[in-house]
């Protein structure tokens, strides 16, 4: 009976054990990957995308960029990681102009600012810069309805 034991296992051994291979899974790469698209483009989301997909595939496959795309900071060859996040900016970003350091013409371009409102605004940093944006309250000409028209375009 011993005999016979040894004998299966040794059949067993032979036929059976070369089958399996050990796979690390450490090492597998899938052969998807998801990348999140927003910003300026027609379909924001989540996209499953091929590995080796760039950034001129995940923008077409969120439906392409909108009019206000701004794309001549972008690398469209370039890859995007697993998990990675692709944003696509805006042409139409609002400059904001500083309140304690901008020349008259520039205030001047302030929506409701005219060229003697932008001339009290420089007269009034001189003796004490603005602190806060809420400052510019405290010059005349300037009430509640004008800064909020122009709080948008301002920073400090």
């Amino acid at each position: 009976m011993k005999k016979t034991g040894i004998f299966f296992s040794i059949l067993f051994f032979l036929f059976y054990y070369e089958r399996y291979e050990v796979i690390d899974v450490r090492n597998y790469q899938s052969a998807v990957k998801s990348v999140e698209v927003k910003g300026e483009v027609q379909h924001p989301g989540v996209y499953q995308l091929e590995r080796h997909a760039n950034v001129e595939k995940a923008i077409k496959a969120s439906g392409g960029l909108t009019k206000q795309a701004d794309i001549s900071g972008l690398n469209l060859t370039m890859d995007i990681e697993h998990h990675g996040v692709l944003v696509v900016p805006s042409k139409h970003r609002i400059t904001k102009i500083s309140i304690n350091a901008a020349t008259l013409e520039e205030l001047d371009t302030l929506p409701g600012i005219g060229p003697s409102i932008a001339q009290r605004i420089v007269e009034y940093r001189k003796q004490m810069p603005f602190q806060t944006l809420e400052d510019l309250k405290q010059v005349k000409g300037i009430g509640d309805k004008l800064f909020d028209k122009i709080k948008e375009h301002i920073c400090l």
